[in-house]
């Protein structure tokens, strides 16, 4: 994983709060559930789902320092905050729980890493708990792939990295859900394709705060300044025919249940 700037990410989140009315509405809580939120970031989600269970309590899991800093700022009563990464779930917080959920973090895990969370998952969860999860998923942002793939290649030459993210089809997770125990069947696992809106500023906020980080990792530490500075002068090659800088996200979404 990066490291993050948690201020710069917490500017930078409208695009995904614009799609939380349709995550939220899909999230099977109760007043008085104990929930658990995977990779809360700035906590500006988080604080929502606590204001939805006045009655429970919300825990958040985040590794990075400055992100959980963000959450703290602006977290309820009922919340409290873990640092650890997601592949130590089951060490980190104390189950059980009603709802796991999670969004826009999974496609940073290693495809490799995605059986042991998922087990952990359920270990935490109390029998008939939802998880949820919404992140990257298909061809998700594949202007953006495309265009950093370039911008790297043209500054680290055949040594450079390739986009490091994990975005997986739907059947492909199904197989994964059920082979680690869960159920679907009064669930779903499905991808949904969305032009999500963006102006040149709001573009480079998001690519400065969210994505240039995932190529730096594999960087040799003289490439990462112009690396940025290279994003930062080629952004117009994604500047679409009607003038716009809109992208295309896939999204992976699923609900599942421990049985």
């Amino acid at each position: 994983m990066p490291d993050w700037d948690g201020r710069a990410y917490a500017a930078n989140t409208a695009h995904h709060r614009r799609y939380d009315g349709r995550f939220l509405a899909s999230l099977p809580l109760k007043p008085a559930d104990r929930v658990l939120d995977i990779g809360c970031g700035a906590g500006d989600l988080t604080a929502t789902v606590a204001a939805l269970v006045p009655d429970g309590h919300v825990v958040g899991l985040e590794p990075q320092p400055t992100l959980l800093a963000e959450a703290r700022a602006r977290a309820r009563a009922n919340q409290s905050f873990v640092e650890a990464p997601a592949q130590r779930v089951a060490d980190a917080v104390d189950g059980p729980f009603d709802v796991i959920f999670s969004q826009s973090v999974l496609h940073w895990v290693p495809w490799s890493d995605h059986p042991t969370i998922l087990r952990q998952c359920r270990d935490v969860l109390r029998p008939g708990g939802a998880l949820r999860v919404e992140c990257g998923g298909g061809d998700n942002v594949h202007e953006v792939v495309q265009f950093l793939d370039a911008v790297a290649a043209s500054i680290a030459g055949p040594s450079a990295p390739s986009a490091p993210w994990t975005f997986v089809h739907a059947g492909a997770y199904l197989d994964l859900l059920l082979d680690c125990g869960f159920t679907v069947d009064a669930g779903f696992v499905h991808t949904v394709a969305q032009r999500r809106s963006f102006d040149r500023a709001s573009v480079l906020g998001w690519l400065m705060s969210q994505a240039v980080q995932a190529y730096e990792v594999d960087l040799a530490p003289g490439h990462r300044a112009p690396f940025r500075a290279e994003v930062e002068a080629r952004v117009d090659e994604l500047r679409r025919a009607d003038g716009s800088y809109d992208l295309g996200f896939v999204r992976l979404d699923l609900l599942a249940f421990r049985p």
